[in-house]
């Protein structure tokens, strides 16, 4: 055989087990359909123009945490260094023009709360102390114990006893358990968009990891996402006997005695390798490898519903500085009102993005290093959720109305952010990309143009949500999904396979 690993796409999972595989002597080869590395985390260039394709902070890179140790195993973390946000406040929600700053230390932005809300300090403590206890309880382990067998909760009882409390509740159950107030549900729910649900559908325990992830710091690398992905992308490269093949599609997983004999591409190669671990989404992998191979224990993993697609603007702005107009070294979520259900429902089940809830990132002041634009302008990246069927639909059907309709939606957006936070944008614009899910599902391969695997739901965040070996005797899975969502979450996924393929 060619290899003695063969990891079917280069996103962060991938990459991640892909190097730790390549510095520890084994010859490995990565297949990715994109003509670059690091799915939702790759940065594409627009004339003199670089912008992430969908990541803007993340957390765990303090020393211990997955990021860091990651890059502290590859030997390479004094190259890669990272930036933390504005700890007073490094996510500021607004919410029909009222701002209010999250700061790292929950205590501090329960203080805050409590003073601003002092009629509603029993929800505040409320919340908080359950955000305390089942954070500490996730701190112990990494993974999500929201799926309990018997025996688990037996030896567990102690340990874990907040988390088996609110394994099954939504954030809206608690909000409901502790009779919290509207506004506070949105402000408390402003970072919705880091998990893409409603309070009503998202998961409690996974809301309790994102606030605990980003309040123990969030951070942006100084050198921007490309420096980040392609420093870990050159340690396989520069491993001897290992490579990275872009534009190498795997359009066939071929099966033979229970076990995987190789992949071909899309251009018609064929590799094999001792051993395969599949970067690409779960369902999609058993579809190319023919889901009658799969025994009933993987079935059952292999059924969850995805997560939503996002519309995003990747803007270059010149000659308008936006340090002036409320942005910094942080991010800004941006709500009409205090409903989030609503607003959800607007946007993915009416298809309504006429007054929709936004993200608003600006990159350029998170780091002073050059690298994104020309000097003298800057960069912001607008993201909201929205369906991606009606856009695929759409598309297939007629290219022009698609195009039409994304720019129709664009400079509906265009106009709300010029309204609301940055007088004469339009006049300052020297760049503008629009992408919906559709474009998602193109480049990056996401099904359905999901953003997260598989939505962030109870039933589908829980002790399996991990990476598996499959009931195919050599094929791993790896990803968003058999594992967990964002930068930090697919490179613990990554890390904690290599530990078991290692251990």
């Amino acid at each position: 055989m060619d290899y003695d690993d063969l990891i079917l796409g280069a996103g962060m999972a991938g990459l991640t087990v892909a190097s730790l595989l390549a510095k520890s002597g084994r010859r490995v080869l990565v297949l990715e359909a994109h003509d670059i590395a690091g799915g939702y985390a790759h940065t594409f260039t627009m004339k003199d123009y670089r912008f992430c394709a969908q990541v803007h902070y993340i957390f765990s890179c303090g020393e211990g945490e997955s990021v860091h140790t990651l890059l502290s195993e590859l030997g390479v973390e004094s190259r890669v260094p990272f930036l933390r946000l504005d700890p007073e406040g490094f996510d500021h929600v607004v919410i029909a023009g009222e701002r209010t700053r999250i700061p790292n230390g929950l205590a501090k932005y329960e203080q805050r709360l409590t003073r601003r809300y002092p009629q509603w300090r029993t929800p505040i403590r409320r919340y908080f102390k359950a955000i305390t206890a089942v954070g500490h309880e996730l701190a112990q382990d990494e993974e999500l114990p929201s799926q309990l067998t018997p025996w688990s909760v037996l030896r567990s009882v102690v340990r874990y006893r907040h988390v088996a409390r609110y394994a099954r509740w939504t954030l809206d159950d608690f909000y409901d358990h502790v009779a919290m107030p509207p506004r506070l549900r949105a402000i408390l729910a402003g970072q919705s968009g880091d998990y893409l649900l409603p309070p009503r559908d998202v998961s409690f325990i996974l809301h309790v990891a994102l606030v605990c992830g980003y309040d123990r710091g969030a951070y942006y690398p100084r050198h921007h996402f490309f420096h980040f992905v392609d420093t870990i992308a050159e340690t396989i490269r520069n491993a001897p006997g290992c490579a990275i093949l872009l534009e190498h599609e795997v359009d066939r997983i071929h099966v033979e005695a229970g076990r995987v004999a190789g992949v071909t591409t899309t251009n018609g190669r064929r590799f094999t390798a001792a051993r395969y671990i599949s970067n690409i989404d779960p369902q999609q992998t058993a579809r190319l490898a023919g889901e009658h191979h799969f025994a009933a224990r993987d079935q059952r993993l292999l059924r969850y519903d995805y997560s939503c697609a996002t519309f995003n603007l990747f803007l270059g702005v010149k000659g308008l500085d936006l340090r002036e107009h409320g942005f910094g070294s942080y991010n800004v979520w941006h709500y009409p009102h205090e409903d989030l259900n609503r607003l959800y429902d607007d946007q993915l089940l009416r298809h309504d993005l006429s007054n929709p809830w936004l993200f608003l990132s600006t990159p350029t002041l998170h780091t002073p290093e050059p690298g994104l634009c020309p000097p003298g302008h800057q960069i912001l990246e607008v993201a909201t959720a929205c369906d991606h069927d009606r856009f695929a639909a759409l598309r297939k059907r007629d290219r022009r109305a698609y195009n039409v309709e994304k720019k129709k939606i664009r400079e509906n957006l265009l106009d709300l952010i010029e309204a609301t936070y940055l007088p004469g944008l339009h006049d300052h614009l020297a760049m503008r990309v629009t992408a919906t899910g559709a474009t998602s599902a193109r480049f990056c391969r996401a099904p359905g143009g999901n953003a997260y695997g598989a939505a962030l739901t109870p039933a589908n965040v829980g002790v399996h949500r991990r990476p598996f070996k499959s009931s195919l005797d050599n094929l791993w899975m790896v990803n968003a999904t058999a594992g967990l969502p964002s930068v930090a979450g697919t490179i613990g996924a990554g890390l904690k396979l290599f530990r078991e393929l290692n251990g």
